[in-house]
């Protein structure tokens, strides 16, 4: 009998051990899923990324790892970032890696993660240092879709005791961290793209006012320039506008699957630790005092999922309309900042299309987000009707006022958003500042 209790009580604690390295690994996706969403740049937020996975312990993983960005043309591997201490050698040394060279190389040519329990022992750890201590390695292929877009390496114990998940661990994040430094490269690629076309206009201005005997062929000239800069522009515009419904569906995806799968497993989770809670004896206090400590983790848990998950796509959206989410939105602000809210939104029903509830939304969100930041109101008035078949969206705050160079700058992005937002429908933005009074943001879009 004490065999028997023994051997349940051991099948007991490995089934919490289980249970406890789940939760965990769900912790560094969730840490490693909100990195990736932060606004910061490329290099900023893979370090925030790498120093995340190292604090997950049972990978064995030394405070100290790097990515590469893979060159596919000229088939070589360019150190992008490090995290943790590398000697100036390595970091001179390690600049290029070729495909198919030493150990990052061959997880480049492969797309296969890569483990090595110790650089010495292993013929595939072509390159030494003078400083070189023993290490073992993950390597992991990044790689978006089937594109590589890079490797990560992370450090290790010598001869670690594998984490039996590692792997899948790995390869979910790689696929993360490629996605996400594609997206960023693709922003990055749109904003060279207009500044560039700004300073083609800049440019073609001034040839017009310095060229005064050339003045026919240079508006002739300038007019052609022109239609190309409107086609261009309207390119970008509907690149943007493709990039956005992107965003968009890729925000409703990760918040189906993050709510949904992590949400479930984090609830079946805190149940069977219930269950076991209440199946052990009371003589047991230490084991119950964890369990219930494990309760309150899971359920501080569970209530990230479910603000990360309202955050990147509120369901009230998709599942009431475009009214209860503009209350939503608004008590959120309320329970965070005390703003007060008039609400006066559209009496009678009114079918909008999915893009177009999204974009008013997204706008109401800007408003929202300018509002908090630079308008100091208490008070918020925000009416939505139909009139004459448009549809009059009106924001009124009782803040500073907006200054008419704030509205006009380059520099205020939020507000560049929301006339780009408005003008994808074929609507337009009025900003109304009145100084010590507030603001007032009327959009209005035809249906």
């Amino acid at each position: 009998m004490f065999l028997v209790g023994n051997s349940e009580s051991i099948l007991m604690r490995s089934e919490n051990e289980n249970k406890t390295l789940l939760a965990q690994e769900y912790k560094v996706l969730h840490e490693v899923s909100r990195a990736l969403q932060s606004s910061l740049d490329i290099k900023e937020m893979l370090e925030n990324v790498l120093w995340s996975i190292t604090q997950f312990e049972e990978l064995k993983v030394e405070q100290k790892a790097g990515i590469f960005l893979a060159d596919t043309d000229k088939k070589v591997l360019k150190l992008y970032t490090t995290v943790g201490y590398f000697s100036e050698e390595f970091l001179e040394k390690e600049k290029e890696v070729p495909f198919g060279d030493c150990l990052c190389g061959r997880v480049a040519v492969s797309g296969q993660l890569l483990m090595s329990e110790s650089c010495f022992a292993d013929s595939r750890h072509e390159r030494t240092f003078s400083d070189m201590t023993a290490h073992g390695h993950y390597i992991v292929p990044l790689k978006s879709q089937q594109d590589l877009i890079g490797v990560m390496f992370l450090y290790t114990n010598t001869n670690p005791s594998w984490y039996r998940h590692s792997q899948e661990v790995l390869i979910s994040i790689g696929g993360l961290i490629a996605n996400a430094i594609k997206r960023k490269q693709i922003d990055e690629e749109l904003n060279r793209h207009r500044n560039h076309l700004e300073e083609l206009v800049d440019s073609r201005t001034s040839e017009l006012t310095q060229a005064n005997t050339r003045l026919k062929i240079e508006i002739d000239h300038h007019k052609e320039t022109q239609v190309d800069l409107i086609s261009s522009r309207e390119q970008l515009r509907k690149l943007s506008n493709q990039i956005q419904a992107v965003r968009e569906e890729e925000k409703t995806r990760i918040s189906r699957e993050v709510h949904d799968r992590l949400g479930q497993a984090l609830t079946a989770l805190k149940m069977d630790t219930s269950h076991i809670e209440k199946k052990l004896p009371s003589e047991q206090a230490d084991l119950k005092e964890r369990l219930q400590s494990m309760t309150v983790t899971i359920d501080d848990t569970i209530k990230s999922v479910q603000q990360i998950a309202m955050e990147l796509r509120p369901p009230v959206l998709d599942a009431f309309g475009l009214c209860e989410a503009i209350e939503w939105e608004a008590g959120e602000c309320k329970k965070r900042y005390g703003i007060n809210f008039d609400l006066n939104c559209l009496q009678d029903h009114v079918n909008l299309e999915t893009n177009l509830k999204t974009a008013f939304f997204r706008i109401f969100q800007e408003i929202l987000t300018n509002i908090v930041r630079h308008s100091k109101a208490t008070n918020v008035r925000v009416s939505f009707n139909l009139i004459e078949d448009t549809l009059i969206f009106e924001v009124e705050d009782n803040g500073i006022g907006i200054k008419e160079e704030n509205i006009n700058s380059s520099n205020s992005i939020g507000l560049i958003g929301i006339q780009e937002r408005a003008h994808s429908f074929k609507g337009k933005v009025e900003f109304d500042g009145f100084p010590g009074k507030g603001t007032k943001i009327t959009v209005k879009i035809p249906i």
